[in-house]
């Protein structure tokens, strides 16, 4: 029975996570319905090049056990590896053909994935009592009643085509061997026909039924999205911490080091940039910046220490960008920091 917990869909995260374990969407009957058209195509390409060498070989050892002496006990292991020659000439083609297809199928839907999770020994898988409680299960009772009517359902089919042709395929033997096999092939192509479009019926109903039941195992619970976000994002106080931690050094620096600059400039309300300049600098450094809350307080700091403010808004802006703290202003801001140092020079009273 389904956790009544898990209400939630499955993050991106949990879908990876079952894609790496082989937890997959698989539909077997989606997989023999595509089977089925392709080998319909590879039938139609091949079926007359196989049948007329079918009846060119059966016509040849006809012929041939009716002459004397044709079959000894001497060369029947050679008409047995002849035989078994030919009959590999007509299968191969088909056998790797559809294992191209199967490999192709499973590329599309699902891509290349190897699960070595799935083939890797589990003890767990042979616990008896875990055994006993899939086997009776309500997914495999399920399970079960859908086999049993898909197995009805192509019974009915294969009835439906060979039932009204049954006479005429005993009378085969006895049918001049072109006609005979084009009749087989002709039943064949009917009952391929036929097997295909109720397999396609089937396929999607089960298409549909696998997908919400695969949907409904990845449901996660409340609190498991809560603890994967911790897991992705980190923990929700260690992140508050860690911001109590910067807000706390960046107050430090901003009552250090304020008093130490040669300008405050400002947006006025939103940056706030002090700027050192003196003659053991090659150019203004940045010594502390910020905006909103600490913008504010590093003007109040200012005001205590007496360290001029500037009100230039495209400056404070670009400054508040492009430098880092510690670091000196880029060269393209030169001129105009100069202008705003040689403004709060001439302001300066002297000596």
């Amino acid at each position: 029975m389904a956790d009544p917990s898990k209400t939630e869909k499955a993050t991106p995260k949990r879908r990876e996570k079952a894609r790496k374990e082989g937890s997959l969407l698989r539909v077997p009957d989606l997989d023999s319905t595509i089977m089925l058209w392709g080998n319909l195509f590879l039938f139609t390409a091949l079926g007359g090049a196989a049948f007329t060498l079918m009846g060119q070989t059966m016509a040849f050892y006809l012929r041939k056990c009716g002459e004397v002496g044709y079959v000894t006990q001497g060369n029947l292991q050679a008409l047995a590896v002849d035989l078994l020659s030919m009959l590999m000439k007509i299968v191969l083609p088909f056998l790797a053909a559809n294992f191209l297809l199967a490999l192709a199928n499973q590329f599309l839907q699902h891509g290349l994935h190897i699960e070595v999770d799935r083939i890797t020994p589990k003890f767990s898988k042979l616990d008896p009592a875990a055994g006993f409680k899939r086997l009776f299960s309500a997914r495999a009772a399920v399970d079960l009643l859908k086999s049993l009517a898909k197995l009805a359902i192509i019974a009915w089919m294969a009835y439906a085509v060979l039932g009204p042709r049954m006479p005429t395929i005993l009378t085969t033997m006895r049918m001049p061997l072109p006609q005979s096999m084009a009749y087989l092939q002709e039943t064949l192509f009917l009952l391929y026909r036929n097997l295909m479009l109720v397999m396609l019926f089937v396929a999607l109903a089960d298409f549909i039924y696998q997908k919400q039941a695969f949907e409904k195992g990845l449901r996660m619970s409340k609190q498991e999205i809560k603890d994967e976000a911790k897991d992705t994002e980190g923990n929700p106080q260690i992140k508050a911490r860690q911001k109590q931690m910067l807000f706390a050094s960046a107050m430090r620096r901003i009552m250090s080091q304020v008093p130490k600059a040669s300008v405050i400039i400002t947006n006025p309300t939103h940056f706030a940039v002090a700027l050192r300049y003196d003659a053991l600098t090659a150019a203004p450094i940045c010594v502390a910046k910020g905006a909103d809350h600490m913008a504010r307080r590093i003007r109040e700091r200012a005001k205590e220490a007496g360290v001029p403010i500037v009100e230039n808004p495209p400056l404070a802006r670009a400054l508040y960008r492009h430098v880092e703290v510690d670091k000196p202003i880029p060269s393209d801001l030169y001129q105009a920091v100069a202008q705003v140092l040689a403004f709060v020079y001439r302001l300066r009273p002297t000596a």
